[in-house]
């Protein structure tokens, strides 16, 4: 049996992490419910990692991709079996070929859907095999799938936004530092030597400047070097949870980003849980689902007493509103769900509305960064343009 690396949490916050033998994820899943933890993180051991794994990353484009063509072969009345073997089959992806290969094979020996995909774990989102064991169970797979695939069509595209937000102030800071080094490496120390030739006095920004671009030509290759094994060091960093957890933190915490980070986490939860609660899952199992859902650690730690007091039957909207994260409006809209019974219904709404709502945000986020990077770049470069044209003024001054 293979050996599984994991990590596991139960509702009152406490983790647990190990190493055990199951026949597949789905067997360590139930070993893990019966002791009280639900599993967070799982990766199984003795896997030799290829260049597929380093340079073929599955996007969420790929997996809502994979729901979408899945849903219309099942729609169509293919077997399981043969539709796994169709989309292996057109896959350009060999990562996701690969896995689709094995999971074929899983299906031919008996085994169900969800059972083969857990084994795969690192491709196949866990909200995604906890949802496929649903329509399993209930019949309506090709349903199930269809919702899998807006979903993640959706997840997508708040992403997509989230990305092509940060391009431009990306651009612009990469900009700066080409132009910045390139004046202070080759520009000014030009300028300068012509100047000290014909006898100008340099003023003191030309000085400090210039003593700036000395220091980075003596230590170029050391620099370049630094920078390379900061940039390394900080990406180990960033892997570790109690920086990701800082990192979130930060992100509910600034001005400029908590109001989008929040409504993205609204739209997600709203979203996912409509579907959950639509796919006929019970209200305290799709609470515990969602707490590995909500793509911010902060949040996610805030949400375990809101799963213990849904758990003890107090409702939704009182639990999620003593989060203190959601917006009115969301407490709300679950209220009136709870009242009238058509709480999947609302959330579907809800999400609709707060997914709108993301991307005006993120445009404001956008055009608040813009104009700061702008100016930014603006001071740096035109201090080495003032500290390069003030001794030419002063010379010209003494000439007439």
């Amino acid at each position: 049996m293979p050996t599984f690396t994991y990590r596991a949490k139960n509702l009152i916050g406490e983790q647990m992490s190990g190493t055990h033998e199951a026949a597949d994820v789905e067997a360590l899943t139930a070993m893990l419910r019966e002791q009280g933890y639900f599993l967070i993180d799982v990766q199984a051991e003795g896997r030799v990692l290829s260049l597929d794994d380093l340079f073929q990353r599955i996007t969420m484009k790929d997996i809502a991709l994979f729901c979408r063509q899945f849903s219309v072969i099942i729609s169509a009345g293919i077997t399981i079996v043969d539709g796994i073997g169709i989309l292996r089959d057109q896959m350009e992806k060999r990562k996701l070929k690969t896995a689709l290969e094995e999971v074929h094979e899983e299906l031919q020996r008996g085994r169900v859907l969800s059972a083969a995909l857990s084994d795969h774990t690192t491709i196949f989102p866990e909200f995604m095999i906890n949802m496929i064991r649903v329509g399993e169970a209930s019949g309506t797979l090709d349903v199930i799938m269809n919702q899998l695939a807006d979903f993640y069509e959706k997840e997508n595209k708040i992403r997509r936004k989230i990305r092509t937000a940060m391009t431009y102030p990306l651009i612009l800071f990469f900009l700066t530092v080409g132009v910045v080094t390139m004046l202070l490496i080759k520009v000014l120390p030009t300028f300068a030597g012509i100047l000290q030739s014909i006898g100008g006095d340099l003023p003191l920004l030309t000085k400090i400047l210039l003593g700036v671009s000395e220091f980075f030509v003596k230590h170029l290759i050391m620099l370049t070097l630094s920078g390379i094994v900061l940039m390394g060091v900080l990406s180990y960093l960033a892997q570790k949870s109690e920086v990701k957890y800082w990192l979130d933190s930060m992100k509910l915490k600034l001005p400029l980003l908590r109001k989008t980070t929040v409504k993205v986490i609204t739209s997600r939860f709203a979203r996912s849980m409509g579907i959950l609660l639509k796919s006929g899952i019970p209200v305290i199992s799709a609470i515990e689902i969602m707490s590995n859902l909500l793509g911010n650690r902060v949040a996610e730690h805030k949400f375990i007493d809101c799963c213990v007091a849904v758990r003890e039957g107090k409702g939704i909207a009182g639990p999620i509103k003593k989060v203190g994260l959601f917006p009115p409006l969301l407490i709300h809209m679950i209220t009136v769900g709870e009242t009238t019974g058509e709480l999947d219904e609302m959330l579907t709404r809800t999400a609709g509305f707060f997914d709108e709502e993301v991307e005006e945000a993120i445009e404001k986020l956008t055009a608040a960064i813009e104009p700061a990077m702008i100016i930014v770049m603006a001071v740096v470069i035109g201090s080495i343009v003032l500290a390069i044209m003030l001794p030419m003024v002063n010379i010209m001054k003494s000439v007439y």
